[in-house]
Formats: C-alpha cells, structure tokens, sequence
C-alpha cells in the first residue's frame, strides 16, 4: 500500500483577495500525515505560492500533479488531496431564461477555476479500492464531488448547536477579525480585467478565463465557449441576439464575435480546446449543469468541506500565525486521537470547535453511508 498526498495552499500575495493562513495549513498538514499516518516526504506534493522554490499552484498544475497521482494510485493505496484557499460561485451567463444557476469552484493560484467537471474528469480515472480523501478549506465547495451524499451537515445527522439563532456579542467580534476564503464576483471580474488588459463584466467572464488559459481552462469554461461560439458559426444574424438573449448572454456572444472576426486569429485553433472537449459531462453550456447518468460512482471518496453553502470559510489570525478554520480544527482533533478518529467524529468534532470558538461556520461531511464511520484518511494499527 503506497500514502499520497497532494496540498496546495493558495495565500494569493500581491492580489486583490490575499489570505494569510492557507500555506500554514498545508505545511502543518504536511507534517501531520508523516508523523500521525506514516506518509512518506517522496509521496507528498506540496504546492505553495509564496515560496518561489515550490511548484506554483496554478490550476494546470493542480490538474497535473493531482491527475498523476490519481494514475498511479492502485486498489488499496491511499490518496490524500487538501485544498486551503479561496472558492466561489460563477453566475450563469449564457444568456437563456433557464440558465440561472452558478458553478461552484476552487481558485487555485492564477484564478483559473477547478468545478466539478474538473474534478469529474481528473476521478473518472481513479481505480476502483483507492482510499480517496478530499478537505477543502474553502467556501463554496460542497459540490465538486457531485456523486457523494451529505452525511453531516444542516438538517441531517450531526448538525451542531442552533444554526439559526442570533450571533453573540462575542461571536460577532470574532467573525470581524477573520477574512472569508470566498472571492466574491465583482473582485473575481477586477482581477480578471487586470490580467487580460480589457474591460471584464457579466457575461465575460468564462469566455476572459478561456483566453487566459485556453487548454488549461476547466472543462466547464470550455463547454460554455463551445455553445456560445456555436451560436455564431450557425450565422445567427447579431440584430436577433435580443430575440434569444438577454443581455448577458449578448455580452457573452459579442467578445466572441470580436475574436471571431479578428483576421489575425486562426479560428480554428482557438476554438480547438473548446470543440474537442469531452468526458462525462453535460454540453448545454448551462450553470452547475450536471451530466445524465455520468455522476462519479458513489465509492468514489469522501469529501470535507470547510462550511454549508450557505456560510463562508475563515482565515482567522492566531499567535502562532493565521489559520484556516477547518484545517485548524482537523489538525487539533487528528492529534488529540492520535490520528484514530473516524470521519463523523472527525467533522462533528470540528463544528464542535467552531462553536466553541465563536465561528459561524459548519464543516460538512459527504460520502457514502458505508464511509461515514471509516477512519479519516485510513486505518491505523
């Protein structure tokens, strides 16, 4: 049985949403899964981005190493991936009246966002046996395993204290000093607009993020520019746009069409990534759109993530250096049991701590009933 792990810390220096404790919490998980689970140092891929000695997280990179691992990872091996950085939510911008959901995501450190698709797609590789683990300290990230049911959480087994009932003074005071891991979209468009050199607003910002990274975009980014662009291969005349579009999506069509008729891009390469795109995945072009009947296969793994949808992520300061809440809370309660804690404990512990530390937010567990009770990350002697 071969231990791997991939963490990646995102603090985003120099950016307009900078975090402060994610690299705390991968390197103290780091040491965690050598001393307490008997991972070896060779196995654990470390990605940070404030040390330029470090592979930079950026969303191809993730997608690299993390998709090796999944590769090589056989029947009765153990792998471990830790996200501890920013999320969001990507509104709908196809323009059509049923459209009105939002892709949920992880942002590594170039903003290029991982979706469920991304993760669909990098999983439907992984061999039936291995013991898969995915903490995301981030908000907005309940979804990227979108197979696995919500074992503990609001309203289901586990929920810890009145969710509902007013703040405390204290808890109020407590939640000023914290930063959300969220980027919320007026600062996700400000960044974009900065790296891209053009203006950014609602209904371009899928098709900003292909022209940043094109290949390396996410499967979702590609399937949204392949409908969109579709649409203008088809000839549909620009003065019927407003018959079909509201004016979102005619936002979306129209940066499209500028690249479209620019003689100095080869079309057909820079639509290639988008036109080929494939897998398990569903190609109406739409918001959170899931795939019929492609859904990863529930033994697929367990995912933590840092709060319920409806609440944010915290970066809280500390003495020892600021802190991811969840991350904090694992690596507590992980020490305190020696590492032989099962996954219902492991959460239930953790929004026991954030109540005991005037936090609002709630981890959540999903995985299958059959998981739920399995030791966290895997069984020790």
């Amino acid at each position: 049985m071969v231990k791997r792990a991939v963490l990646v810390g995102c603090n985003y220096p120099g950016s307009r949403c900078p975090l402060r404790g994610c690299v705390n919490d991968v390197t103290n998980m780091k040491k965690l899964l050598i001393d307490v689970y008997g991972f070896e140092k060779k196995n654990i891929m470390f990605m940070v981005d404030t040390d330029e000695k470090s592979v930079r997280p950026t969303g191809k990179n993730i997608v690299h190493y993390l998709g090796k691992a999944i590769q090589v990872s056989k029947p009765g091996d153990v792998l471990y991936f830790h996200f501890s950085g920013h999320g969001g939510q990507i509104p709908a911008e196809s323009g059509d009246q049923e459209d009105d959901g939002e892709d949920e995501c992880i942002y590594p450190a170039d903003l290029n966002p991982m979706t469920d698709d991304t993760f669909r797609l990098l999983l439907a590789d992984l061999n039936p046996g291995v013991n898969f683990t995915f903490v995301s300290d981030s908000c907005h990230s309940g979804g990227l395993l979108d197979s696995q049911d919500l074992q503990v959480g609001l309203g289901e087994v586990g929920q810890v204290g009145n969710e509902t009932e007013p703040r405390s003074v204290v808890a109020a005071s407590r939640e000023k000093q914290k930063a959300d891991r969220h980027i919320p979209t007026e600062t996700l468009i400000q960044q974009l607009a900065e790296a891209s050199g053009h203006e950014v607003k609602l209904g371009n910002i899928r098709s900003t993020l292909y022209d940043l990274f094109r290949e390396d975009t996410s499967p979702t980014v590609k399937v949204f520019v392949k409908n969109m662009a579709g649409h203008l291969e088809d000839g549909l005349p620009e003065e019927e746009w407003a018959n079909s579009y509201n004016e979102v999506g005619i936002a979306a069509l129209k940066q499209l069409k500028e690249i479209w008729d620019d003689e100095t891009i080869d079309n057909d390469e820079y639509f290639r990534s988008a036109r080929t795109v494939n897998g398990p995945l569903n190609f109406n072009g739409h918001a959170n759109a899931k795939p019929d009947g492609q859904t990863l296969p529930p033994s697929t793994g367990i995912l933590i993530s840092g709060c319920q949808s409806n609440q944010t992520s915290a970066d809280v300061p500390g003495w020892g250096g600021a802190y991811g809440a969840l991350s904090n809370a694992i690596h507590t309660i992980v020490k305190h049991h020696s590492g032989k804690i099962t996954n219902k404990q492991l959460v239930n512990g953790c929004r026991e701590l954030m109540v005991e530390t005037n936090l609002d937010q709630r981890p959540c567990l999903y995985c299958t009933k059959e998981k739920v009770n399995a030791n966290f990350i895997c069984d020790l002697k």
